[in-house]
């Protein structure tokens, strides 16, 4: 039963979506983390900095493609709890990865990303857009 719907969620539209707005995110991410580089002479800082930059991107994405809903301040607020787990699971990948493995900034923030993928969908779908029970295609 716990198998059936897990694979369910994963081969979903919405998932793929999903996972799709998340590649986008995630060199959005990097990409703003990369340019905060030289701003801020600090990998976890400028990764903390993309990571709030590409987060309004995702929400704006999540709303208009993946669980079509208005764009509020509300449904903000929700997305961004939503992603409190991702940016801890993030950030702990990216400590351990840059600055105990010293792998390379960009590779540290790949990785976490890749990681944190299905806890974030299953909090995104049911808390920030309430199950999205919407058919979408």
């Amino acid at each position: 039963m716990i198998l059936r719907k897990v694979r369910e969620e994963l081969f979903d539209w919405r998932f793929i979506k999903f996972v799709l707005v998340g590649i986008i995110n995630t060199f959005s991410c990097s990409f703003f983390a990369w340019l905060c580089l030289d701003i801020v002479l600090d990998a976890n800082i400028a990764f903390v900095i993309g990571y709030f930059a590409s987060n309004v991107m995702a929400y704006i994405m999540n709303g208009v493609w993946i669980f079509p809903s208005p764009l509020t301040w509300k449904g903000y607020g929700k997305f961004a709890l939503s992603y409190v787990p991702n940016f801890i699971c993030e950030n702990l990948v990216v400590g351990l990865c840059y600055n105990l493995l010293g792998m390379p900034p960009v590779v540290s923030y790949l990785l976490a990303a890749v990681l944190a993928v299905p806890i974030t969908y299953v909090l995104v779908k049911y808390f920030a857009f309430g199950g999205a029970k919407k058919n979408v295609k």
